[in-house]
């Protein structure tokens, strides 16, 4: 059984996904650990205690925003237009998924694989929940199913990474899919 971690490395393990988050947004995820420790206000010795390698840096900072992408299709469950809090989440979902390169291959990967994946699942599962509700009060056309809408945002997603692409199309992208899925389309 593995102990809790002390009050300090949590806060340390925190400051370092937050750098290293911030890094890979400005330099993608071959930023340099030592300029991500540094950020962190660590040493490297504290990067590597958390995070032995890159790839489970780049892990932890996905599952941290996946984390934070469930939390809010949870709250989002409240508000009074369904409609509205499935295209508030989708747009925090696909700023998720666009953060690294690669990413959108990732969220549309079959979730019982490993449970490296937990957080993608659970997010997907609170979007599942957003895209019923906004069925079952029929905001959205019956016809709706949550597994074609969050794979046509990974496509949104995927073409946002290709280059050369114009200002605000994965915004006007999302925005078409929703009209597309309310009732009175």
């Amino acid at each position: 059984m593995t102990r809790p971690l002390r009050a300090d490395a949590q806060r340390n393990r925190r400051r370092v996904l937050d750098a290293a988050r911030d890094a890979f947004d400005r330099d993608g995820v071959t930023a340099s650990l030592d300029d991500i420790a540094r950020a962190a206000g660590v040493g490297p010795g504290t990067l590597y205690r958390h995070f032995p390698t890159r790839d489970r840096l780049v892990r932890a900072v996905i599952d941290d925003g996946l984390v934070d992408i469930h939390d809010m299709g949870v709250a989002l469950l409240v508000e009074s237009d369904p409609a509205q809090a499935v295209e508030t989440w989708l747009n925090a979902y696909v700023e998720q998924g666009s953060m690294f390169k690669g990413l959108a291959e990732t969220l549309v990967t079959p979730t019982d694989e490993s449970d490296d994946l937990d957080s993608c699942r659970r997010a997907r599962e609170a979007g599942t929940a957003l895209i019923a509700r906004a069925v079952r009060e029929g905001a959205f056309h019956p016809d709706v199913r949550a597994d074609d809408v969050l794979d046509m945002v990974a496509a949104v997603t995927w073409v946002g990474e290709q280059p050369n692409r114009q200002a605000g199309q994965r915004e006007r992208l999302l925005k078409l899919l929703v009209a597309g899925m309310q009732a009175d389309a």
